[in-house]
C-alpha cells in the first residue's frame, strides 16, 4: 500500500509539471486508470482477509462446542444425549459455513493466480484444518458409540465431512491444475505473423489469434525450453529476475525459469521470436 501512495504521488507530480494538451489529458487518464486498479487490488485483498478472519473465527467456535462435550460427564442418557445434539448441530452448521468460505476464498485466489502468495499459504491451512476437523468429529463418534450413545446430527456429520474432504480433494487438484496452465510459442517473425500472434508490432493482441499453435504446460515442472535457435528473444513481458535466456554447448538459446510464480505472474502465455 505503501508503494501504491508514493507511485500516486510521482504520478500527480508529473502531471503537474506538464503543460495543458494532450500530453497532459493522457497522463490523467494513465493516473485514474492506475488509482483504479490499486483501489480494485486493495478490495480484493481486504475481502479475502476478512474471509479468512470469518473461517478462522468458525473454528474456534467450533473447538469451544467441542470442548463442551464431555464423553466422561455424569447424568442421565437422556440429558448427555440432548446437549451433545446440540453441540454437534451448531459443529455441523459452523463446518458446513467454513466449508462454504473456503469455497469462496479459493474461487477468489483463483482470479489472482500469481498475487497474494501468503494468502494461497493461508488456504492451504484452512483446507487442512478442515480435513483434520473432520477426523476428529469422526474420532468422538467413534468413542460415543462405545458408550452407545447414538447421535443422528453427529452421523450427518461425518458423512458430510468424508463427502467434503473427497469432492474438495478433487476440486483442489482441478483447480491447481487450471491455476498452474501456461502456454509456449516458439516461431519464426514470419511463423509468428503467420499465426497472428505477432502483428503490426504487437504480440497476442490480434482477436484471431491461433492459440492452438501454443504448446500447454504445467508451470510447475516447465523449468526449461530449449529453442533450438542460435538467436532467441522473449516477446512477451516476464520479470527479468525470475529467468534466464542463455547458450548452450552447441550455442542454441535455451530459457530457464527460476521463480515459476514470478514469470507466469503477469501472462500466462510465453511467445519466444527465434531466428
Amino acid at each position: 500500500m505503501k508503494k501504491a501512495l508514493i507511485l500516486l504521488a510521482v504520478a500527480a507530480t508529473i502531471i503537474s509539471s506538464c503543460q495543458d494538451g494532450p500530453k497532459r489529458e493522457q497522463l490523467i487518464s494513465s493516473n485514474d486508470s492506475l488509482m483504479a486498479v490499486i483501489a480494485s487490488r486493495d478490495a480484493a485483498l481486504e475481502e479475502m482477509i476478512n474471509t479468512i478472519n470469518r473461517v478462522e473465527a468458525g473454528f474456534r467456535e467450533i473447538n469451544e462446542a467441542q470442548g463442551r462435550i464431555n464423553l466422561d460427564a455424569t447424568g442421565s442418557e437422556i440429558s448427555l444425549n440432548e446437549n451433545i445434539e446440540q453441540d454437534f448441530a451448531y459443529i455441523n452448521e459452523t463446518l458446513q459455513k467454513n466449508k462454504e468460505e473456503i469455497e469462496k476464498l479459493k474461487t477468489q485466489l483463483s482470479k489472482n493466480q500469481g498475487a497474494y502468495k501468503q494468502l494461497h499459504a493461508m488456504l492451504e491451512n484452512l483446507q487442512k484444518q478442515l480435513a483434520d476437523k473432520g477426523k476428529e468429529i469422526e474420532a468422538m463418534r467413534d468413542e460415543l458409540m462405545k458408550r452407545d450413545i447414538r447421535i443422528a446430527s453427529l452421523d450427518k456429520t461425518v458423512e458430510e465431512l468424508t463427502q467434503t474432504n473427497e469432492e474438495s480433494k478433487q476440486t483442489i487438484d482441478i483447480q491447481e491444475a487450471e491455476i498452474n496452465t501456461v502456454w509456449y510459442a516458439i516461431g519464426t517473425k514470419k511463423e509468428l505473423k503467420n499465426e497472428n500472434i505477432l502483428k503490426s508490432g504487437d504480440v497476442l493482441r490480434a482477436t484471431n489469434a491461433n492459440l492452438g499453435y501454443f504448446t500447454k504446460a504445467d508451470m510447475r515442472e516447465l523449468t526449461t525450453i530449449n529453442t533450438y535457435a542460435k538467436s532467441a528473444k522473449l516477446l512477451t513481458t516476464h520479470p527479468e529476475n525470475s529467468y534466464s535466456l542463455e547458450k548452450d554447448s552447441n550455442k542454441q538459446y535455451i530459457l530457464t525459469i527460476k521463480d515459476a510464480v514470478a514469470f507466469w505472474s503477469i501472462s500466462k502465455y510465453l511467445v519466444i521470436q527465434v531466428r
